[in-house]
C-alpha cells in the first residue's frame, strides 16, 4: 500500500514538472484535470513572485515575453527553496540562452537579482571619512604605502557589455531607455549595499583595475605605481587619493588590511 508521504512526494514532483510519474491511482481524467488546475495555479503564484522580482525586466520585454521565459524558467528550474523568493535563482542565465541576439535583457536581470542579493548580504560596518581619518592619522608615507584594504562583503563585480545600468535608470525614471544598447568595449559594474542601500555604479578602467588590485590583497603603493606610466607619479598619487575618497564616501571600506 501506498503511504501518504510517497503519495504527497508524487503530487509534489508532478505539480513541479509533467514528466514526474504520477501518484498511484491518479491517471483518471478526473484527476489528471485536477492536477492541471494545481499546476497552473503553482505556476501562475511563481510566474507572480519572478515579476515582482524582476519588474524591470518585465516592463522591459512585456507581458507576454516575460510570461513566457519565466514559465520556461520553472520548468527547466523548479524552485528548491521554502521561499518564493528564490525561484528567480538563474534566470538571468535562462535569460541570456532565450535572448541571444538582446543581451541587455539578461544583464538587466543580473543587475536587478543582484540588487536584491545585496541587500540580505552579511551585515560589515564600513568605514566612513571620520573612522578612517582616525584610523590613519599618525601614518607615515611607507604605512601609506603598504595599505590594504578591506572591501564590505555585499560588493560584487561583474563585466557587462550593454547599457543595463542606463536602462535600469531610464525604467525607473519612467524615461527614455538609451537609443544604442549595447557598449563599445566591455564595462565593469559594482553592486554594494551602502547602510541599508543597495547601489550600483558603472567603473572607468582605471577605476575599475585599482578595485580589482584591492580585491586580490594588492597595496595603495602598488595602485599608485600602476597609475604612474599614464599620469605621472605626483598626479597618479592624487588620482589614487581621489578612488580611496570615493570608496570611502560610498561606503565600500569595511577595514584596513
Amino acid at each position: 500500500m501506498i503511504g501518504l508521504a510517497e503519495t504527497q512526494r508524487s503530487f509534489q514532483a508532478q505539480i513541479l514538472t509533467e514528466d514526474a510519474p504520477l501518484p498511484a491511482a491518479w491517471d483518471s481524467p478526473r484527476m489528471l484535470s485536477g492536477l492541471d488546475v494545481y499546476r497552473n495555479a503553482y505556476r501562475a503564484r511563481l510566474i507572480s513572485a519572478l515579476r515582482t522580482s524582476y519588474e524591470r525586466v518585465w516592463t522591459w520585454i512585456g507581458d507576454e515575453a516575460f510570461d513566457a521565459a519565466a514559465a520556461h524558467h520553472l520548468i527547466l528550474n523548479p524552485p528548491k527553496s521554502w521561499t518564493l523568493d528564490d525561484a528567480g535563482l538563474g534566470f538571468d542565465a535562462t535569460l541570456a540562452e532565450l535572448f541571444p541576439d538582446d543581451p541587455e535583457v539578461s544583464e538587466l536581470a543580473w543587475l536587478e537579482w543582484t540588487m536584491q542579493t545585496a541587500f540580505t548580504a552579511p551585515d560589515s560596518e564600513a568605514l566612513n571619512a571620520a573612522s578612517f581619518a582616525a584610523r590613519t592619522t599618525d601614518f607615515s608615507e611607507d604605512d601609506w604605502a603598504a595599505l590594504r584594504l578591506s572591501l564590505v562583503p555585499s560588493l560584487v563585480v561583474h563585466t557587462i557589455h550593454t547599457r543595463c545600468a542606463d536602462i535600469w535608470r531610464a525604467i525607473a525614471a519612467q524615461g527614455e531607455a538609451p537609443d544604442q544598447l549595447l557598449l563599445e568595449t566591455p564595462a565593469t559594474l559594482i553592486v554594494w549595499r551602502d547602510g541599508l542601500q543597495p547601489r550600483f555604479r558603472v567603473l572607468a578602467d582605471e577605476e575599475a583595475g585599482a578595485l580589482s588590485a584591492l580585491r586580490e590583497g594588492r597595496t595603495l603603493g602598488d595602485i599608485c605605481e600602476s597609475l604612474i606610466p599614464f599620469h605621472g607619479e605626483e598626479a597618479a598619487a592624487a588620482q589614487a587619493g581621489a578612488m580611496l575618497g570615493r570608496w570611502i564616501g560610498d561606503g565600500m571600506i569595511a577595514g584596513l588590511g
